[in-house]
């Protein structure tokens, strides 16, 4: 399989379609996958790695909206008719995608309407980010906003070890670095997670999720309902 979950149920429904029709990529962190403004021409599909979407503040800073790895894909507002980027999107943490033009992807995506469908959840859970993170950053403490960011994070890329600096955290959570640092510090100590060098590991999951907001859950629990239909995909469902 494609390790993206878009295009592995891309594939499930049509087997043959993205033969030959798909283009690998690297990013590393910092990396600009798209750039707000910019005309979308391509698709991309993470395969490893995590991608953050911002918005680009006029003070120069940029506060992270949304993230996208192995589970989602970045340019999908072109597949409901928008033409340009609206938010920048760069490397959080090195990876690899798969790359698709957005002529092939609307091609299918008219032939066939769970094609239409999955493209139109995907941006729903794009969405409810945005949405999601709007009140978390205006309601929540940063301990626990920074709990429900590594999990998150951690769900995304479908690891347990994340090759993060507080330094970049703290830009995407728009909090001060000090900040950062004192509470992952804090979470060491009580051995939920173990931070060194640029790395962290969540140590103790069950215990991580106690602190982080019901942000967290509020959005497991809403993707899992937007691709999910008690286990099955559409096509197996026959809808």
């Amino acid at each position: 399989m494609h390790n993206n979950f878009i295009l592995d149920q891309l594939h499930s429904i049509q087997p043959d379609f993205l033969s030959g029709r798909t283009k690998p990529v690297e990013f590393g962190h910092g990396d600009h996958v798209a750039i707000g403004g910019e005309k979308i021409a391509d698709v991309f599909f993470p395969t490893s790695g995590l991608i953050s979407i911002v918005t680009e503040l006029s003070e120069g800073e940029s506060i992270e909206t949304a993230m996208v790895g192995r589970g989602g894909m970045i340019g999908g507002p072109a597949l409901l008719g928008a033409t340009i980027h609206v938010g920048t999107s760069f490397g959080q943490i090195p990876g690899t995608g798969l790359s698709v033009r957005v002529e092939d992807l609307l091609e299918l995506a008219r032939q066939n309407a769970n094609v239409q469908r999955l493209f139109v959840r995907n941006e729903q859970f794009v969405l409810a980010q945005a949405q999601q993170s709007a009140a978390c950053n205006a309601k929540h403490t940063i301990p626990q906003r920074f709990s429900t960011w590594i999990l998150r994070a951690s769900d995304a890329t479908e690891a347990d070890v994340l090759r993060l600096t507080q330094e970049y955290i703290s830009q995407m959570l728009g909090v001060q670095r000090t900040s950062i640092s004192v509470f992952a510090h804090g979470l060491q100590d009580e051995g939920l997670i173990s931070y060194r060098r640029g790395t962290i590991r969540i140590v103790d999951r069950e215990a991580l999720e106690r602190r982080a907001c019901g942000c967290y859950r509020s959005l497991r629990s809403l993707r899992d309902r937007i691709f999910e239909r008690n286990g099955q995909t559409d096509e197996e469902t026959g809808e």
